[in-house]
């Protein structure tokens, strides 16, 4: 029942978890990566954003298209358009994201900037970044660090069965 207590079905194999902002709060749509270092320095930041969202008897839905803006430390945006399954996990460098100009030219060295991606129709994900500098060890500026990407909007739109068994007593 929305906002109440759910309904038990003893017999039942599953559960529907819906994040609408009544059962559950509502989950991502839009994340940002803030904070964002110069590959050109040696950092090798990895995205990583999961769908949330399908039914875990069968497999998670996939994410889908995905748009983007990259942001240098002025402000200035460079947009991008991307696609996944389940799971997107792709290493900020010349490569990805697909902007013009590449991302070691909008974020250069000495540099920072910022991303921010939304999953297309009303789809919830969730992620982090993860940075790994093999100097930081021997360079007080080189780190290695991991955080959630923060929430800028979100959706009521998902919902995820999983499944359920009974607990087995001796």
């Amino acid at each position: 029942m929305a906002g109440g207590l759910a309904f038990c079905d003893v017999t039942a194999n599953s559960a529907q978890l819906n994040f609408d902002g009544t059962s559950y709060n509502p989950l991502p749509r839009v994340l940002a990566a803030s904070s964002l270092s110069s590959a050109t320095e040696g950092n090798q930041t990895m995205l990583v954003l999961d769908r949330i969202g399908g039914d875990l008897r069968v497999n998670v839905e996939a994410i889908g298209s995905l748009t983007g803006i990259l942001y240098d430390q002025l402000e200035n945006p460079y947009s991008f358009a991307t696609s996944s399954g389940c799971q997107l996990r792709q290493v900020l460098n010349g490569q990805f994201p697909r902007t013009t100009p590449r991302f070691t030219q909008v974020i250069p060295a000495g540099s920072t900037g910022w991303l921010k991606i939304r999953a297309s129709e009303d789809r919830a994900v969730i992620g982090a970044m993860l940075n790994f500098n093999a100097n930081a060890a021997v360079n007080q500026r080189a780190f290695n660090q991991g955080h959630n990407l923060h929430t800028l909007t979100l959706s009521t739109a998902a919902t995820l069965t999983i499944p359920v068994f009974a607990p087995h007593c001796q």
